[in-house]
């Protein structure tokens, strides 16, 4: 079933989605409108919020080794990194799934400018990560215009086939939710529908993450069983 993820900077947005029923959280501030690390010690504080409530991944690109290592440390079920393409994005997954695949789930974050690049997927999985994520910016005209469906449904069975979990995010509205929901990804990413006047710098709304959890109840009804 596809969990419904809402993006948190602080541990007081944590409790915010927590109380509107949400059981998966992203933890990252803005930079550029894409994910950014936060600190070890906002990310313990967000950790402590959740509790056993909900799971936390954490962005982690951009960091050095020692950095990566202090998220790895604080009990964060998953750190999220960006990969380029082609040989410098082989070469990345290599180097951090060696240090840190065994301490940490690692999730390979792919930018949707250029389109997924299928052939890293494999490689992925061979060097330790568990997932693979399509992410666009939040303040973009969103990632269901940046790719076409049919390459974020090649995405997704690409993942499958490497037996990699799937994650899709980046100025989703409630309207994609209809539309993504039947691809069945393991997490669908939300931070701007979910925040005051649509505004991913502004504070989260709890009445729009359940308008979202409604638009998931309302189109999973409608979503045939897998076979």
């Amino acid at each position: 079933m596809t969990a419904l993820q809402v993006t948190v900077a602080t541990a007081d947005e944590a409790r915010a989605a927590l109380a509107a029923g949400v059981t998966a959280l992203f933890a990252a501030g803005r930079a550029d409108g894409l994910p950014s690390p936060l600190s070890a010690d906002a990310l313990r504080a967000i950790l402590a919020v959740a509790g056993e409530r909900a799971e936390v991944a954490a962005a982690a690109g951009g960091l050095t080794p020692d950095g990566l290592a202090d998220l790895a440390a604080t009990g964060v079920a998953a750190l999220v990194l960006p990969v380029p393409e082609g040989d410098a994005g082989a070469a990345l997954l290599s180097r951090i799934g060696r240090s840190l695949a065994t301490s940490v789930r690692l999730i390979a974050a792919f930018p949707p400018e250029a389109g997924p690049d299928f052939d890293l997927m494999p490689v992925a999985a061979i060097a330790g990560f568990s997932g693979v994520w399509l992410v666009a910016p939040e303040a973009s005209d969103g990632l269901t215009k940046a790719v076409k469906i049919a390459d974020i449904a090649r995405f997704i069975a690409a993942a499958r086939r490497s037996k990699l979990t799937v994650s899709l995010s980046g100025g989703l509205r409630v309207v994609d939710v209809g539309t993504l929901l039947p691809l069945r990804p393991d997490h669908l990413g939300f931070r701007a529908a979910v925040s005051e006047n649509e505004n991913p710098a502004k504070p989260i709304d709890p009445a729009r993450i359940r308008a979202v959890a409604a638009a998931f109840a309302i189109h999973a009804a409608h979503t045939a069983p897998e076979a």
